[in-house]
């Protein structure tokens, strides 16, 4: 709050009490006997200023008693040295404002300089234009101003605008999530409650809620017989779906009939919500018995206005005010808003009275305008136009709720600020709450009620597959259980809602469409269950977000693609091919070398084949023998390297297709099922392009078996949920194609209900958190993902020649090298020549029999002697080179033995 930049309280020091007495009676029989009066108080004391005040005040209600006794506790703490307050106090018994315009006219003729009006706003605008013909203030007490009330120069407005109370009510609203209210509130002829109403409106549209309805009820006195016209109204609003009432105006007449009524009707029972505007929740404090209290109001909350308690003014001002009352009449007074603010009004008065006669301001009025000062009822400014300020800082309230015979403080509010838990955190604007809590609500639950009457919630009956909704009934065909996913996820929405929900589910036997046509002919209030989102469906629904995405698939059943030829899958036919050509290439490699000195090649051709065949077999499985030649070992590591790759990815590639099973898809050339729903059945037509004859009705998911097993139907269409059902249960069917995505799966609402955002957020935080996805896992445990894929030409898994070549050409090019080398070396021994030069002779014998010579004889033919030297020969060279070549072979075996 802002801080007092006033002096402090002055003193009492006053005239005798029989004289002040004696002075006000004076002053109501002998009005010409005024200043005479004033002379002889003056004798009693020395003070310079004196100021009369005068007063009309309506005795008969509790609020003007309260307000009379406050305004004289002031008069007498506000008497100083240099002011005395005269009071010229005028009972009213009435509140006609004919009465009141007399009142005025008596007391400014009396020499009134100010006047009090605490009455009605008829009063208060009667008294205004008298106050402005006459140039004197008045100031008024009154809580709430017509909306098209018109400037009045000297009128001063004693109250905090509507606008604050409006909107601490709508942040209550907003702080439990309700969305839809009702209102209630007791009208005058004046409109003044009418304009808060309009407030309350707006105020509760900017956070998100609305009013679907009110009660204007007229003022109770005038009703021939208020409690059946209280019942007649509550069973009217009882029929909506909104429990949450706000009380925005009641007196006490009404506010008993109103809460009487509620209780006989059962409108105090869980799952209700009442709150009570600051002049109803006043009424608690000393109107109301606390019997009633006790017995008719238990959880209400209530706001009250805000004044600091505990400070040591208003405790020195509640015992003298409580002394007062009792003596005046008899009982016992505790001092609210009113008297606050009554007192609070004569403060302003008295210091714009001494600050005006010591000629600090030019007249009473800018005097009054120009106060401020921490008084008891908050900090204390006008507006330039008579009106205390509104805005941030300057609103505040307390929140309470009934509990017991009286009531208990939850919190604090401070317009511009929010939700303050302890008043000190409010003062020093501390830590804020989003809301407050725990309290007692109707019917004693701790936990926030949803401010909606018990949901008629429709279920489906004709759901294809059971895990999604699954209604079960008793001997009486009533609904005893309903299970399955969509019903999980529900209630699982249900914990991450801020409130409880009450409900009950209804079975619905027929069609999707129709059971959610119910919903806004109000047969039913929401549709839970396996409800796909459309568009043609939410012209008249409001859908949540979708739980579960969805779409169109299309079944077909499956065979399996494992054949008595499974074991050469894991290679392509040219791969065992070429191993095939490798493997043969590679033992005639290592026949060549091993012929002529390994011991198992001895003997005739198909001995020498035999060993040859065994050589090359038992390698694959490293259990070959010895070899004798260096070469053929080289030709024999490079070949089991590569039959040790070959036969490693021939296990891995075997183990993997024998564990992830290929499915090859039955022709889809018949009819295809559909599970009923109209919508699949249009976009079969409309949008797929297959003819109406194709089509095929299956209700469900047992008859879809029968029917692919029959040859009635070769695929189906059915949503993405169903296939991972019936997937998963059946190995043999697999989905095929695209997947023609639709909205999902979604809770449906009213149109414009609040309730489907409440739930969407809900969904999302599901999602959020990973519980939709276990409950997935709960009720299909099979993903689509892990659906069989087709595989049309069954190669797919099978490694390729491309895989290989590589290993393939250096077995072969090693081979082939050795081979080479070892020829080379086997001629080079024979002829003591290399290959080069031997290569170089024939090109020479070319070219000579190509000059016309006699092919080989021209050719100088050579021979070894015994130390290895080439000797010339000149009779028949090429017979003796070739016979030369043989014996020198055959020693050279004869050298290896």
């Amino acid at each position: 709050m802002p801080p007092s930049t006033s002096r402090p309280l002055l003193p009492f020091v006053a005239p005798p009490t029989d004289v002040l007495k004696w002075t006000q009676i004076c002053m109501s029989k002998a009005p010409t006997s005024l200043l005479f009066l004033l002379s002889c108080c003056s004798l009693f004391s020395d003070r310079a200023v004196a100021f009369h005040l005068g007063v009309i005040v309506n005795t008969n209600s509790l609020v003007g008693r309260e307000q009379k006794i406050a305004i004289e506790t002031a008069a007498h703490y506000f008497n100083s040295s240099t002011t005395t307050l005269f009071l010229d106090v005028c009972e009213s018994n009435s509140i006609d404002p004919i009465q009141a315009n007399a009142y005025a006219r008596s007391l400014m003729k009396r020499g009134a300089e100010a006047v009090i009006a605490t009455g009605t706003w008829p009063e208060v605008v009667t008294l205004a234009g008298i106050g402005s013909k006459e140039r004197i203030p008045v100031l008024s007490l009154a809580t709430t101003s017509p909306p098209t009330l018109s400037p009045r120069p000297f009128l001063v407005r004693m109250s905090y605008p509507a606008s604050g109370q409006a909107r601490c009510l709508a942040q209550v609203v907003k702080s439990y999530n309700w969305r839809r209210v009702i209102v209630i509130y007791e009208d005058d002829d004046y409109g003044s409650i009418t304009a808060m109403a309009s407030l309350l409106f707006d105020a509760l549209n900017t956070v998100g809620s609305e009013v679907i309805d009110y009660i204007a009820f007229p003022p109770v006195d005038t009703l021939s017989n208020p409690r059946a016209s209280v019942q007649k109204e509550l069973k009217r609003i009882r029929r909506h779906l909104s429990r949450v009432y706000i009380i925005l105006q009641s007196s006490r007449l009404l506010t008993v009939s109103l809460f009487e009524e509620a209780k006989e009707l059962g409108m105090m029972a869980k799952g209700h919500v009442w709150i009570a505007n600051d002049d109803t929740t006043t009424l608690l404090d000393s109107t109301l018995e606390p019997s009633f209290i006790s017995s008719h109001m238990q959880g209400v909350v209530g706001i009250k206005t805000y004044f600091d308690e505990t400070s040591d003014s208003y405790q020195v001002f509640k015992a003298e005010f409580q002394r007062k009352f009792k003596a005046d009449y008899g009982s016992k007074g505790e001092p609210g808003k009113f008297a606050v603010r009554a007192y609070d009004g004569v403060h302003a008065i008295a210091h714009a009275a001494v600050e005006t006669k010591t000629m600090r301001s030019n007249t009473l009025l800018e005097g009054i305008l120009s106060s401020h000062f921490m008084g008891l009822s908050g900090f204390i400014r006008f507006r330039s136009d008579g009106g205390l300020p509104e805005g941030k800082g300057y609103s505040a309230f307390r929140v309470v709720n009934v509990a017991g015979k009286s009531y208990r403080e939850l919190g604090f509010w401070l317009e511009g600020f929010g939700f303050y838990k302890e008043e000190g955190e409010m003062v020093r604007h501390g830590e804020r709450v989003d809301a407050l809590s725990p309290v007692y609500w109707p019917g004693g639950p701790e936990r926030v009620p949803s401010g909606w009457g018990k949901l008629k919630i429709g279920v489906p009956t004709t759901a294809t597959f059971d895990q999604f909704v699954k209604v079960e009934y008793d001997e009486r065909r009533m609904v005893k259980k309903v299970t399955g996913f969509c019903i999980d996820v529900f209630n699982e929405t249900l914990v991450h809602l801020k409130y409880d929900l009450e409900y009950e589910f209804l079975a619905f036997n027929g069609t999707y469409d129709n059971l959610l046509n119910q919903i806004p002919l109000k047969v039913y209030d929401a549709a839970v269950g396996d409800i796909t989102i459309l568009d043609k469906r939410s012209i008249n629904v409001t859908f949540t977000e979708p739980y579960l995405s969805s779409g169109l698939s299309m079944l077909v059943r499956m065979r399996s693609n494992r054949t008595q030829w499974m074991f050469t899958k894991p290679f392509t036919m040219r791969v065992w091919l070429l191993i095939i050509a490798t493997m043969i290439y590679t033992g005639i490699i290592m026949w060549y070398l091993e012929h002529k000195i390994n011991p198992e090649f001895d003997g005739p051709w198909w001995t020498q084949l035999g060993a040859t065949f065994w050589l090359t077999i038992s390698t694959i499985f490293f259990a070959h023998g010895r070899l004798y030649s260096y070469y053929t070992k080289i030709v024999a590591v490079v070949w089991l390297v590569a039959v040790f790759i070959l036969t490693s990815c021939f296990t891995a590639n075997l183990s993997s297709i024998l564990t992830t099973e290929k499915l090859e898809p039955m022709v889809v050339d018949g009819k295809i099922g559909y599970d009923g729903d109209l919508f699949v059945r249009k976009y079969l037509q409309d949008v797929l392009g297959y003819k109406e004859d194709k089509f095929v009705k299956i209700g469900k998911a047992e008859n879809y078996v029968d029917a692919f097993e029959s040859g009635n139907i070769t695929a189906a269409i059915l949503e993405v949920p169903y296939l991972r059902v019936f997937i998963s249960k059946h190995d043999d069917y697999t989905a095929q194609g695209e997947t023609y995505m639709l909205g999902g799966f979604g809770f449906a609402f009213p149109k414009g209900s609040p309730m489907a955002e409440d739930f969407s957020r809900a969904i999302l935080g599901l999602t959020e958190d990973g519980t939709l996805k276990k409950l997935e896992d709960k009720w299909f445990s099979f993903s689509m993902s892990n659906c069989p894929t087709p595989d049309k030409d069954g190669k797919r898994d099978s490694l390729s020649l491309d895989s290989f070549w590589v290993l393939f050409l250096f077995v072969g090019g090693t081979s082939t090298i050795v081979f080479l080398i070892e020829t080379r070396l086997t001629i080079h021994h024979a002829v003591g020549v290399s290959l080069m030069e031997i290569f170089n002779m024939i090109r020479r014998s070319r070219n000579s029999w190509k000059r016309g010579g006699l092919g080989l004889q021209g050719v100088a033919t050579f021979s070894s002697d015994q130390e290895g030297n080439a000797t010339s020969m000149d009779q028949r060279p090429s017979d003796h080179m070739i016979e030369l070549h043989r014996h020198a072979c055959d020693d050279n075996e004869q050298t290896r033995w």
